[in-house]
């Protein structure tokens, strides 16, 4: 393996993490929150209209 292989996949590989962090967070979130709005204030949020 080159080094620009490697440099290339651990991109990649970083950006999957990252990408799957967030989802994994946001879901976390919305299913805590129960209809939270996914801006971080939780449920009892202000806003809410901003879906």
């Amino acid at each position: 393996m080159t080094t620009s292989t490697l440099i290339q996949t651990i991109v990649v590989l970083g950006i999957v993490a990252v990408a799957l962090v967030y989802v994994l967070r946001r879901v976390i979130k919305t299913s805590r929150g129960n209809g939270d709005c996914g801006c971080g204030c939780g449920k009892n949020c202000k806003c809410k209209n901003h879906h």
